[in-house]
């Protein structure tokens, strides 16, 4: 099972049971945000986010009389979590809207490829875990 599927079947199967009533069988999350969470209804599902060793799935609980409740559940991975930035080689064609390979000499293309290998490693990996700076346009 590929990450994507985990956090999938694992985010439906917490949101099944908040709509029951019950509380998350995995992970860990604050008692008293999910008291006053159920005070208010049923559930919504969130936003997800990683870190390398965790899961963040966030239930929204609306109210209108006063505000939202967030009830956030920390899922523990069964493996580290890597961050794939989009390779250097990487291009991307703005008038047709693909995205393409390049070309590279053989010996550029090896040392392209030892660079994207070393930003696996877990320390420089957890920075790219940081928040994305907006894009800039024009």
């Amino acid at each position: 099972m590929n990450l994507n599927q985990f956090a999938a079947e694992t985010r439906l199967r917490i949101f099944e049971e908040l709509k029951a009533g019950k509380t998350p069988s995995i992970g860990e999350y604050s008692e008293a945000t999910l008291k006053e969470a159920h005070s208010k209804g049923r559930p919504q599902l969130g936003s997800t986010h990683y870190e390398q060793n965790s899961i963040f799935v966030e239930y929204i609980y609306p109210d209108s009389q006063t505000s939202s409740t967030v009830l956030s559940v920390k899922i523990p991975s069964p493996e580290r979590i890597v961050f794939m930035p989009v390779p250097g080689w990487v291009i991307e064609s703005i008038w047709e809207g693909e995205i393409n390979g390049s070309y590279q000499f053989e010996s550029e293309a090896a040392a392209l490829m030892q660079e994207f290998a070393g930003q696996l490693t877990p320390e420089k990996n957890l920075a790219l875990f940081a928040p994305k700076a907006p894009t800039k346009r024009g």
